[in-house]
């Protein structure tokens, strides 16, 4: 039959205007504002503008976390949002999806306000000018928060209006098709309507690109599913053709370019940089967040919330390109830290961490590297018997019982910049949600499954090696089509691991049940017996159980109030 569009009306102005309280009801207001009010002036349009892009980021979804739910992140203390979703524990009632529910469900209530407003309001209100510039946003975040869910939960309601009590308690999950129909379809109009770039006081709202970058990711992710959860093959190649098209769409509208220094990119100096497509901006003394105190380093005042894997450390190749399996340039074995009469640490060699990818040394801080001024040393504590070199008299010590530190003995260094040190729960850091490299990857990872392994894709990953610092050892184009797709997911992880998107790419490439069962690992350490390393496993042992975790519960509250809306599988 005809595919059902759910038209919902009615409207909740209070939430726009007076803010909305976490508790209040995504689905079901709690009774219905009929509206005498319309918006009289533009400004009245930029505050709800803004009040709907401040939903796609909140203490929920700090990106972090989202790596933290997966294997390239470990958190040691258990009361990290993800943690009991990695343990393989979460159901309806677990808190951190259904806040994330609520939160993309207020920020789509806020866009459709937004859109009926701009339907009642006369021209002696807005310049024709102004209407295109505020549709095409609203459009472009309800989009945006219809993509999330899409990712997280499958298929969901669709509401193009803010529901009355009754629909909300009575509406039906549209199918993934339906969802996807709508967010591209979203998408489309907004790229036509919002600018290429918007003057410098204006910069963070959504642009033509961000809304072709969202088509490409939008649709890269529905191929992936359709492919490797589906079996749809000839659906999934239809949907990697819409995403390398709108991939390549961003690429040709000329504005955009790898910012020359990739550690620059994720401190105050690489905000406004000409690689960056769409970012959250957060303001010191406004909306700031704990990025210091979250992810520095203990003996800098962080509680390091989230840590890198040796399971991602391992993933970046050598200064040479080569992966360290391939390369002469790799030393197996561990950095030796030695201390002085003083206690000033040297640093004898750096082991598996030296030559390595720059990139590396941008994402990750490990034993024997230097970041603030000091030398990191995160080694078991000297005290605990290990052997001398290998040890750490600092309060960087890994142990087991220290749950305000990292236990995995790495620190992730995007959006740690020392000017937070003053301010550690006040960064004003912007929070990227897409740029180039990764519409690039979007590119070259859309070609190699459509087969298509041509020069431009060739050309896309030299782009990103040379800016990185390496060299692209490997022609793409003679590789075979599964070589090729290993290739560019390996590139794309190291590329963008702790900017928030490995969690989706597991799931998308069917891979989670693989990589996110059993202990993750960290730096090498001593073992007992006297000269043997190995890495040290994480206290949590991660359980994933397929299908089931490859999407999130529909949360109880919601389905308590609507008894139509179904859950997911295995919940």
């Amino acid at each position: 039959g005809a595919m059902r569009r759910v038209i919902i009306f009615g409207f909740i102005i209070s939430c726009i205007l007076g803010g909305c309280s976490e508790d209040f009801l995504t689905t079901v207001p709690k009774d219905r504002l009929s509206s005498a009010t319309f918006w009289t002036s533009e400004r009245d349009f930029n505050v709800a503008l803004n009040g709907a892009y401040a939903e796609m980021i909140g203490s929920n979804m700090d990106i972090m976390y989202f790596d933290g739910a997966t294997e390239i992140g470990y958190s040691h203390a258990d009361w990290m949002p993800q943690h009991e979703y990695v343990m393989g524990r979460a159901d309806a009632s677990s808190g951190w999806s259904a806040a994330i529910w609520a939160q993309l469900y207020r920020g789509i209530s806020r866009a459709n306000e937004i859109l009926t407003q701009l339907d009642a309001v006369g021209s002696d209100v807005l310049t024709p000018e102004s209407t295109r510039l505020i549709r095409g946003q609203a459009l472009f975040l309800r989009a945006y928060f219809y993509h999330e869910l899409l990712w997280m939960f499958g298929g969901v309601p669709i509401f193009t209006k803010v529901p009355t009590v009754e629909e909300a308690r009575s509406v039906r999950r549209a199918s993934r098709d339906e969802v996807f129909e709508k967010i591209i379809e979203d998408l489309s109009e907004a790229a036509e309507l919002l600018p290429i770039s918007w003057p410098s006081d204006q910069w963070g709202r959504a642009t033509r690109g961000a809304a072709l970058g969202y088509i490409a990711r939008t649709a890269l992710y529905e191929a992936s599913w359709k492919k490797y959860h589906e079996g749809n093959v000839s659906r999934a190649l239809e949907l990697f053709r819409m995403a390398a098209d709108a991939a390549k769409a961003v690429m040709d509208l000329g504005v955009y370019r790898l910012h020359p220094d990739f550690r620059e990119l994720f401190t105050y100096a690489g905000e406004h940089s000409d690689e960056i497509i769409l970012s959250y901006i957060r303001v010191s003394g406004q909306n700031g967040w704990r990025a210091w105190q979250a992810f520095a380093p203990k003996s800098m005042g962080g509680t390091v919330d989230v840590a890198p894997t040796r399971e991602l450390v391992d993933r970046f190749p050598m200064k040479d390109g080569l992966p360290p399996d391939q390369s002469t340039l790799y030393d197996p074995s561990p950095p030796k830290i030695v201390y002085d009469s003083e206690g000033r640490p040297l640093v004898e060699t750096l082991g598996m961490y030296a030559n390595r990818d720059p990139r590396f040394y941008a994402t990750i801080l490990f034993p024997g590297g230097e970041f603030n001024g000091t030398i990191y040393n995160s080694y078991p504590p000297c005290s605990s018997g290990a052997p001398e070199g290998y040890c750490s008299p600092t309060p960087d010590r890994i142990l087991i019982t220290d749950y305000n530190n990292t236990y995995t003995g790495y620190i992730a260094m995007k959006y740690l910049d020392p000017q937070d040190q003053s301010q550690p729960t006040n960064s004003g850091l912007n929070i990227i949600k897409m740029r180039y490299a990764d519409v690039l990857l979007m590119y070259a990872e859309a070609k190699a499954e459509l087969g298509e392994l041509d020069n431009s894709v060739q050309d896309v990953l030299v782009q990103i090696r040379n800016r990185a610092g390496i060299p692209m050892p490997f022609d793409i184009t003679s590789m075979s089509q599964q070589e090729a797709i290993e290739f560019i997911r390996n590139e794309r992880t190291i590329e963008l691991a702790w900017e928030g998107l490995h969690l989706a790419d597991i799931r998308r490439w069917k891979i989670a049940e693989i990589v996110l069962n059993g202990p993750t690992h960290g730096i090498d350490i001593a073992k007992g017996d006297g000269g043997a390393f190995e890495p040290v496993p994480g206290q949590w042992v991660r359980s994933f159980a397929s299908p089931r975790d490859y999407l999130w519960p529909i949360p109880q509250s919601e389905r308590d109030l609507n008894p139509n809306l179904e859950q997911n599988p295995g919940y």
